[in-house]
């Protein structure tokens, strides 16, 4: 019986991405307004341990034997970084060389020395930043009050300690934070940090707020033109497109894509490309 795991998630980003939520649902530092798991009903900044360690290391060995996932990503219905068992686990499947993580984390905590530390076990961390002017990033970042210098701050001193692979995702909301100045200034900031890749990403399934809507083919390369044009490495720089169909596909676990579907929506087209099917 599967309780903690789900998928195995056809990621844009990742590949083939087996998920491990440590929080229950959905319990986050913010509220963000394009978010696929849906509004926040626990908002907090506190961590502790929801969801028992030793279950989740069990199912993460029942899971791993029967298929290799590219990455086993902490996600699921809320911020995994408020989950103190984080780094435990991070550190338990480290002892296989034949295991990747990845955490997708908001970086809110990175303020936090215990979380850094839990991080550091991980081979490659998924933040975001999507403004660094305080009016757009509350808009879009709901939630406890954020001190955004403080927030840049970390996540600078963050991307140059950590050892392994950072991706930076910036979420576009046209009319939101897609004009030009927004770009500039958002440009001139990751340009300070140490980071693997920068990816541009918008709405593919439901958010939590309905006017928030996909930004256009067009908006999304005429913004990474736009930060091309502002002197940063245009091979650092990607929009994040379809979910790649794999050559062999994998025999789907019915409780672990339940799980999945519980979390948010998944498009046929999307399963198809990566589970056999009974056809």
């Amino acid at each position: 019986m599967y309780r903690h795991l789900f998928g195995p998630v056809p990621s844009r980003r990742l590949g083939v991405s087996l998920g491990v939520d440590l929080v229950t649902a959905k319990t986050c530092n913010l509220d963000c307004v394009f978010c696929e798991c849906g509004k926040t009903e626990k908002l907090t900044l506190t961590r502790g341990v929801f969801k028992d360690p030793a279950e989740v290391k069990k199912e993460l060995k029942e899971a791993l034997a029967a298929f290799r996932p590219n990455y086993v990503t902490f996600s699921g219905a809320g911020e995994p970084t408020l989950s103190l068992s984080l780094g435990g686990i991070l550190r338990d499947l480290r002892q296989d060389d034949r295991v990747k993580t990845a955490v997708i984390t908001n970086g809110l905590l990175f303020s936090d020395p215990a979380v850094r530390e839990d991080l550091m076990a991980a081979d490659l961390i998924l933040t975001k930043i999507n403004s660094v002017r305080k009016e757009t990033f509350d808009r879009i970042c709901r939630g406890a009050e954020t001190d955004l210098t403080a927030f840049t701050d970390n996540l600078r001193a963050f991307c140059g300690a950590f050892p392994g692979e950072i991706y930076l995702e910036t979420f576009i909301i046209e009319g939101l934070n897609d004009g030009d100045e927004e770009i500039a200034d958002l440009t001139a900031f990751v340009k300070t940090l140490r980071i693997t890749k920068w990816q541009l990403n918008t709405l593919a399934r439901a958010g939590a707020e309905d006017w928030v809507a996909p930004a256009s083919p067009g908006v999304m390369k005429r913004i990474r033109e736009k930060i091309i044009s502002l002197g940063y490495a245009a091979e650092k720089i990607e929009i994040i497109g379809e979910v790649r169909e794999l050559a062999e596909k994998i025999a789907p676990d019915a409780e672990l894509v339940k799980n999945m579907r519980d979390k948010r929506e998944y498009g046929e087209d999307e399963f198809k490309k990566i589970f056999k099917t009974s056809d």
